[in-house]
């Protein structure tokens, strides 16, 4: 199954890629990329655009990629940014495919945009379930939002809960309320309801609108045992402070985001960090014994390119992302015959 639809992708590139040869006329193949450049979600955006341009680098060195590949860059900040972005990347710079997008609710509206115009979107970090739902041209090499929800359901089933000897914990899930915050959350609360965890209150919030205090007195009043938060970076920080500062008892909280793993989540809370755990998709740091070999020496090149590029920086977790949507993308990209 994953041959064929390797082969099928591979099949969808060449022939739009014909049609973008008589608008370019080249030896080389112009693909597309959306990620958030500045606004809230610049540092993700950047790293993980920074781990596709390490693919490539790798891709053409290594003799992966047998086309010249250069990528077509927009910032896009918001939903209507990122939809407006494939409308100009496929219309005016007649692009065969466009990779994208590390937020939910930019790939939300790309991929959408993407599909009607039957251009391949290749999704290299957005987690939210519906991207991909139903759609033939989106494709995606993240785990899902509900995957990475299941995994702080685990690690509480299977490490917190025997660890302080609960039989039926209280659980409180606070939820960004948008695409990504209900796929993460709704993973959680399925989840949960089949191992008999007790999800006792379920708080949604607007992330350009909401008041931290409230939120955190909410929970006080839920009197929970553990915390599942699907937050942002500066929603996240806000709320584990309000949380701080309202003194309320947890025995520990699980961040289902890349925010509660950035290195600005501790820079900013400090000491203040301690006791919340993150379930997200992994770095570099991945241990070498869960590679094969030829895997580790992928990872070993991936790290090399990203920090001969980065100013020796380590590959964070969108980065590792970004490199692995591109790596999937490139080494199957063929040449026009």
């Amino acid at each position: 199954m994953r041959r064929l639809v390797i082969s099928a992708l591979a099949l969808l590139i060449v022939l739009a890629a014909c049609g973008q040869s008589q608008a370019t006329p080249s030896h080389g193949l112009v693909l597309g990329a959306i990620y958030p450049l500045s606004g809230p979600q610049a540092a993700g955006g950047k790293e993980e655009l920074a781990g596709v341009r390490a693919a490539l680098a790798v891709a053409q060195s290594s003799g992966a990629l047998k086309t010249p590949v250069q990528l077509d860059v927009v910032d896009a900040t918001t939903p209507q940014a990122a939809a407006a972005a494939v409308d100009h990347l496929v219309r005016d710079d007649h692009v065969p495919a466009i990779l994208g997008t590390y937020g939910s609710t930019l790939s939300a509206a790309a991929s959408a945009r993407a599909e009607e115009l039957k251009t391949v979107y290749w999704e290299t970090g957005a987690v939210a379930d519906p991207i991909t739902a139903q759609r033939r041209y989106v494709f995606r090499t993240v785990a899902t939002g509900s995957a990475l929800g299941r995994m702080a359901v685990d690690f509480t089933d299977q490490v917190l809960q025997p660890f302080y000897k609960l039989q039926a914990p209280r659980v409180v899930v606070i939820r960004v309320d948008d695409v990504y915050g209900r796929s993460v959350g709704g993973g959680e609360e399925t989840l949960a309801s089949g191992l008999g965890i007790s999800v006792v209150d379920v708080i949604e919030y607007d992330p350009h609108a909401y008041d931290a205090a409230v939120i955190a007195s909410r929970v006080a009043a839920d009197h929970p045992d553990f915390l599942w938060d699907v937050s942002y970076l500066d929603d996240g920080v806000a709320i584990w402070q309000a949380l701080l500062r309202r003194n309320v008892a947890l025995k520990a909280a699980v961040g289902t985001s890349s925010a509660f793993c950035m290195p600005d989540f501790s820079k900013r809370l400090g000491a203040d960090a301690v006791g919340v755990y993150a379930a997200d998709k992994p770095d570099s740091d991945i241990s070498d014994a869960a590679l094969s070999p030829a895997g580790l020496a992928l990872l070993q090149q991936a790290r090399s390119a990203y920090a001969r590029a980065n100013s020796g920086a380590a590959m964070s977790i969108p980065a590792v992302a970004g490199f692995v949507g591109g790596w999937t993308l490139f080494q199957n990209v063929r040449p026009r015959g």
